[in-house]
């Protein structure tokens, strides 16, 4: 694969800026970490934040409320 780092840095900017502006606008946030390594860290930050969180199993139809 090639990445361009140009574009990558450009959505990345675009991204956090997007998360900045919903959290100063009082919005609501879904951190989602399944992965071991990644659980803790999701569970402190998204705690700290006052926002939601996933680190566990993703069930299917969480968003949806689709039956799966």
């Amino acid at each position: 694969y090639i990445i361009d780092l140009q574009k990558t840095v450009k959505k990345v900017e675009e991204a956090y800026n997007f998360v900045r502006d919903v959290a100063m606008d009082g919005g609501a946030l879904l951190f989602v970490g399944t992965k071991k390594q990644a659980q803790d860290a999701i569970k402190e930050e998204a705690e700290r934040a006052g926002m939601f969180y996933v680190i566990n199993r993703w069930p299917g139809g969480m968003l949806t409320n689709f039956k799966t």
